[in-house]
């Protein structure tokens, strides 16, 4: 395969950002506002005073921290040599171990052609992270050079079906065609799949409309993937343009997860893609500061997870000039971006290793006060203690007005069942960084403050 064609199909995804659809209004608008963030812990008792709220009788289930380590990925461009991905790769390698994840999303090259990038694939793998390979619409491809890709590097973690053919010419034609020819390239992967047994994820869409086009593919896929891309608002917003017959607005979580219903009904759900175009300082609509995906891209982990998706791929790990540029996590000198940092340091703190298998429990407790926009996700990690994710889904960027939108702090309270304790309060901030110090009680209440920034909660049983 030639190196030309391999360029053409590799798994870019900012069509998902840039198409201009319904109501005319762009995928890219209305950005966030960065607030600051607040921290410091208010004077115990001064919520509780005012609460009467009856004690939660039924204890909510947590889910093991490490499944949520287990979701994160990342974008890759490995079988690009001639990019920082190759000319780099010690420091490339480096990066995706200090990021913490275990998945990259990366594209299907021919194992001849690129033994440098078969060795670099093979040295993932004994880091513990693998690949899900993105397979281009390749007629001819036969499924000995997938079962050869597969046996050369060892760390195939999936396939999945061609990139985004139903836009910009793809896969033979775009639109309708190029959706025709991928569904008519899909059973030679699926017995390559089958063959390596490995599971099959469809191939990405970009436009609403093209999900009907593709049918119901439960009888060839094991998993659908979604592109999900904010264009600068907040990851939990209730979109922003027209609604689907469940009464969802487009470009929501719930958005995509009824077009996944369409064409994939019974199956798990990947995102393999989402992101950011950030700068460190940005007068262009629809983009936003680095500092705005400090909590930005640590709450579009969360968020992905509660609603259900079982890997989160982050476009893409660093900034380099074949690409869209901005979405790095990674600036082009390797610099971190908050971003990068805050994903980075909430792996690290959430990380339960050989918990994979471990059985969570649950935790009799409740929050007081705050409004709907606190959001809340209780985590277990296999040493019993347990952890609570919380922070405020509001927007801190106006990505149309391209101007900061300043959030305003909430109190609240965790009253914990007899027995339990909290000992610390991880509170992140707007470089991606967190300030952890002890959390004290009065009585079984914790008082805490709450932000746009994440805030994770340990707790103990006494």
């Amino acid at each position: 395969m030639n190196r030309l064609k391999l360029q053409a199909t590799k798994p870019a995804g900012l069509w998902s950002c840039l198409v201009e659809k319904l109501n005319n209004v762009p995928c890219f608008s209305r950005l966030n506002l960065f607030r600051p963030i607040v921290q410091g812990a208010f004077a115990a008792g001064i919520l509780i005073a005012s609460q009467n709220i009856g004690y939660a009788q039924n204890p909510e289930g947590a889910a093991a921290s490490q499944s949520l380590v287990n979701m994160a990925g990342v974008v890759t461009h490995l079988n690009y040599p001639n990019t920082v991905y190759g000319t780099n790769w010690p420091q490339v390698f480096d990066a995706l171990q200090k990021l913490g994840v275990h998945h990259i999303r990366d594209g299907y090259f021919e194992v001849n052609q690129y033994p440098s990038v078969v060795q670099e694939h093979r040295q993932l793998l004994g880091a513990g992270i693998k690949t899900s390979y993105v397979v281009p619409y390749l007629p001819g491809l036969s499924v000995g050079g997938i079962q050869q890709l597969a046996s050369a590097t060892g760390d195939m973690d999936a396939l999945e079906g061609p990139n985004e053919c139903d836009v910009l010419g793809q896969c033979g034609g775009g639109g309708t065609q190029g959706i025709l020819n991928s569904l008519a390239f899909l059973p030679t992967l699926k017995y390559a799949a089958q063959t390596l047994n490995v599971p099959l994820v469809a191939p990405s869409l970009v436009l609403p409309e093209s999900y009907p086009v593709s049918g119901n593919l439960d009888s060839l896929v094991n998993a659908n993937s979604l592109h999900l891309y904010f264009g600068g608002r907040h990851p939990g917003i209730n979109g922003w343009g027209d609604y689907d017959p469940q009464g969802h607005s487009y470009g929501s979580f719930d958005f995509w997860r009824d077009q996944s219903q369409i064409n994939a009904p019974e199956l798990p759900m990947q995102i393999g893609e989402t992101g950011y175009i950030s700068w460190p300082n940005t007068g262009i609509q629809f983009t936003v500061p680095e500092d705005v995906t400090a909590s930005y891209m640590p709450r579009t982990l969360l968020l992905a997870f509660k609603h259900g998706f079982d890997k989160t791929f982050f476009y893409q790990l660093i900034d380099e000039p074949t690409s869209p540029q901005g979405y790095g996590l990674l600036r082009n000198d390797f610099s971190e971006k908050p971003g990068f940092t805050a994903l980075k340091n909430m792996l690290n703190l959430l990380s339960d290793p050989g918990a994979n298998n471990f059985k969570p429990g649950s935790l009799p407790y409740e929050i007081l006060g705050g409004d709907s926009n606190v959001n809340h996700l209780l985590m277990q990690k296999s040493d019993g203690s347990f952890w609570l994710a919380l922070w405020l889904e509001e927007p801190s960027w106006d990505p149309v007005k391209v101007s900061y939108v300043p959030v305003q702090p909430e109190n609240i309270g965790i009253r914990l069942g007899s027995g339990y304790t909290t000992t610390h309060d991880f509170q992140f901030n707007n470089t991606g960084n967190y300030v952890g110090f002890k959390q004290p009680m009065n009585g079984n209440i914790a008082s805490l403050t709450l932000t746009d920034q994440v805030s994770i909660i340990r707790i103990v049983p006494q």
